[in-house]
């Protein structure tokens, strides 16, 4: 059997298990580590020196746990491997938050990141907040080229990457095109609220 080794010079305890742990074990011990949390939580239990002895536990930053703990509490994947960049990459979608900033600051996602760690800064515990790599895909992925580039740019920006007005014009009622959108209400029908359905038709000559 192995042996405990000895305090240090000073006579105080170096965390000598977590110094002899692999990087694959401490990978391993992080679920079990953020479900304790996550469980201390919902006891409203969880204080901030449970988080600090958890990282220094782990070998990582309090400001890690922190952000893990908030991954696990909106997706239960993120509770049983913490930190995957495969589930970071998963998990992060495009809010309304992140469009409005979008618009903001004119597409410009380096500065929307920006914007998105200065404000969880701000929060106690820290907010999660993707990494810049992951907005990029999140954006790439939930939105497409016709609404970034009116985010960046407006609406003729966005209009470049649709149909609209993409025929050639010929002369009036030569060809009329046709569209039907569910409109994002609610209005009243016999009472009840109900999304309605709106249909138009263009003349392409003269729109």
């Amino acid at each position: 059997m192995g042996r405990r080794p000895a305090p240090d010079a000073g006579g105080a305890s170096s965390h000598p298990v977590a110094a002899a742990l692999p990087d694959a074990a401490l990978s391993a011990l992080r679920g079990p580590a953020v479900r304790r949390l996550l469980m201390l939580r919902q006891e409203q239990a969880l204080t901030t020196g449970h988080v600090r002895l958890m990282a220094q536990s782990l070998q990582v930053t309090e400001r890690t746990v922190w952000r893990w703990l908030a991954a696990a509490e909106h997706d239960g994947a993120a509770a049983v491997e913490p930190g995957s960049r495969e589930q970071i990459a998963t998990r992060f979608t495009v809010t309304p938050e992140v469009r409005r900033l979008l618009a903001l600051w004119k597409g410009n996602v380096a500065a929307v990141h920006r914007e998105l760690v200065a404000r969880a800064a701000g929060q106690s515990p820290p907010a999660y907040v993707p990494s810049l790599p992951t907005l990029h895909r999140a954006i790439h992925r939930d939105l497409d080229p016709g609404e970034r580039a009116g985010l960046a740019a407006g609406e003729r920006a966005a209009r470049r990457h649709d149909v609209f007005l993409a025929r050639p014009r010929g002369w009036r009622n030569q060809v009329w095109e046709t569209d039907h959108v569910q409109a994002p209400v609610l209005v009243d029908v016999e009472g009840t609220a109900r999304r309605p359905w709106i249909t138009w038709f263009t003349d392409c000559a003269t729109c």
